[in-house]
C-alpha cells in the first residue's frame, strides 16, 4: 500500500506543479489586461507571486527524484541517454512548433521571442536551441541537468549541491538582453533537481510517512526565510531564496502526500499528473490561439465569470492539450511527443 501510495502523490505533485505553471502564464496572457479598467485582479496577481516557491521548485525536485536512480548509475545506464535525447528531442520539435506558429499565424506573448517579423526567424529558432527564450525552457533544462548530473555522478553530492547553490545565487546576477532569457532558470533551478536526485530516499520516505518533525522544519525553513525576504534586500533575497524554494517545494510534497488520502482527489490529480508533458508543450501555443478570440475580454469580464476566469481557462487548456495528446498518439504524428524508435533503440543498443 506504501508503494502506491508513493506513485499517487508524486503524480499529484507533478499535476499540481504543472497546473500551477499554466495557471501563471493563463493569468499573465489571458487574463489580466483584458478587463476593463477598475476591475479588481488582485486576488489572483497576487495568488500567482505566492507561488513562485512552490512550482518550478517542486516540478524540479520531483523530475530529479523520479530520474534519480538512472542518474545515478550514470551513463553507463543507457536509459540515460534515451532520457537526455528524449528532452532534447521533444525541446527541439515543440521550438519548432513554435516558430511555425510565430513566423506563419503571428507572435503574441508565449512565442513573442520566435517572430513577430511576419517570416519564420530560423536564426531565433537556431539561436534558441542553445539558449533557450521562450517558456519551453524546463523541457530544455531537464535534458541539460540530466546530462549533467550524470556526468558527475563520482563526484560528492555535498560538492556539487554546494556549488549549485552558488549557481543558483549567482542567476539573480546574470545580465539579461530582455524578460525572456529564461536560460537564467537553468542556473537557478538546477539546485533543486539535484536535491531530488540525491535526496530521493531521504525524501519518499519522510513524505510518505508524514514525518512531523519534517514538516515542521520545513515550514519554519519556508517562514523564517521569506520573513527575512520579504524586509525587500535584493542581496540577502538572492541568497534566501534556495532554502525558502526548497522548503516549499517539500512542503508542497507534503500537502500532496496529505491530500491523496482522499482518493477522489488523489486519482484526480494524479491522473494530471501523469500527463504533464502534452500540457506543458501544448498549452503556450493554445494561449496564443485563445488571445484572437474576438473580444476575449468581453468574454472573462463577465460578473460570474471574472473571478474565477484564470482557474476555468487553465482546467479547459489541460483537458484540451491531453485530448490533443491522446488523438496524436494514435498516429505516425505521435513521434511530437516521444522520441522516434529507431533513436531509441539505437541509443539502447536494441537489435530491430
Amino acid at each position: 500500500m506504501a508503494r502506491t501510495e508513493r506513485i499517487v502523490w508524486i503524480d499529484a505533485a507533478r499535476g499540481i506543479c504543472v497546473l500551477g505553471v499554466v495557471l501563471m502564464h493563463t493569468t499573465l496572457s489571458s487574463y489580466l489586461g483584458h478587463l476593463q479598467p477598475g476591475a479588481s485582479t488582485g486576488f489572483w496577481s497576487w495568488f500567482i507571486d505566492a507561488m513562485t516557491p512552490f512550482r518550478i521548485p517542486g516540478l524540479a525536485m520531483l523530475s530529479g527524484l523520479l530520474l534519480a536512480r538512472r542518474i545515478r548509475h550514470g551513463w553507463s545506464d543507457r536509459t540515460v541517454r534515451v532520457s537526455v535525447a528524449s528532452s532534447y528531442w521533444l525541446y527541439a520539435v515543440w521550438l519548432l512548433a513554435f516558430a511555425l506558429y510565430a513566423g506563419l499565424v503571428g507572435a503574441y506573448v508565449w512565442t513573442g521571442p520566435l517572430g513577430g517579423t511576419g517570416a519564420i526567424r530560423w536564426d531565433a529558432y537556431l539561436n534558441e536551441l542553445v539558449l533557450p527564450k521562450t517558456l519551453l525552457w524546463y523541457v530544455f533544462a531537464l535534458a541539460v541537468w540530466t546530462a549533467l548530473l550524470a556526468t558527475l555522478r563520482r563526484v560528492d553530492p555535498a560538492l556539487v549541491l554546494v556549488t549549485l547553490v552558488v549557481v543558483s545565487i549567482c542567476s539573480h546576477y546574470v545580465p539579461v538582453a530582455d524578460n525572456n532569457d529564461q536560460y537564467r532558470n537553468l542556473m537557478r533551478y538546477a539546485v533543486f533537481f539535484a536535491i531530488g536526485v540525491y535526496g530521493s530516499a531521504w525524501l519518499r520516505e519522510r513524505v510518505a510517512s508524514r514525518h512531523l518533525p519534517f514538516a515542521l522544519g520545513a515550514l519554519a525553513v519556508y517562514l523564517g526565510a521569506g520573513g527575512i525576504m520579504a524586509m525587500g534586500d535584493s542581496h540577502v533575497g538572492a541568497v534566501l531564496s534556495v532554502p525558502r524554494d526548497a522548503a516549499a517545494a517539500i512542503l508542497l510534497l507534503l500537502l500532496m502526500s496529505v491530500l491523496c488520502r482522499a482518493r477522489p482527489v488523489g486519482r484526480a490529480l494524479a491522473w494530471i499528473g501523469r500527463r504533464t508533458l502534452p500540457i506543458y508543450v501544448l498549452h503556450g501555443l493554445l494561449l496564443e490561439l485563445l488571445s484572437r478570440v474576438p473580444n476575449w475580454g468581453l468574454v472573462i469580464d463577465r460578473p460570474v465569470i471574472r473571478s474565477l476566469a484564470p482557474l476555468l481557462v487553465t482546467l479547459a487548456i489541460a483537458i484540451l492539450s491531453v485530448a490533443v495528446y491522446e488523438l496524436v498518439m494514435r498516429t505516425p504524428a505521435r513521434v511530437v511527443f516521444e522520441l522516434p524508435r529507431p533513436a531509441k533503440r539505437a541509443l539502447l543498443g536494441e537489435r530491430r
